[in-house]
């Protein structure tokens, strides 16, 4: 299998995930329970980043400390996003905590 179609398969079904979770998982709750919905979108981004992209950003900064030229890594940008979602969500949990 090819890069390229490696990427799309793994495009393909995050975006499988997205939708399953927002349809199935996120609109249901939203009505029963808004801060579970805010917790859920933390944890979510949480998970992403243990499993997605801290073990891209170990293998780079391995390399580097071994003294190879590592290509340069958009890891740290999605990990500074998912950072930014979840300050968002846990702030949107909370205020959802203290209001109900």
């Amino acid at each position: 299998m090819s890069a390229a179609s490696a990427i799309t398969v793994a495009v393909t079904f995050v975006w499988l995930g997205m939708v399953l979770a927002i349809s199935f998982l996120e609109a249901p709750l939203k009505f029963r329970a808004p801060h579970v919905v805010a917790s859920s979108v933390a944890i979510a981004a949480l998970a992403l980043q243990l499993t997605a992209v801290r073990p891209s950003l170990t293998r780079r900064s391995e390399q580097v400390l071994a003294g190879l030229d590592a290509p340069r890594s958009r890891a740290h940008h999605v990990y500074i996003g998912l950072e930014v979602v979840k300050v968002i969500a846990l702030v949107a949990a909370g205020a959802l905590l203290l209001i109900a």
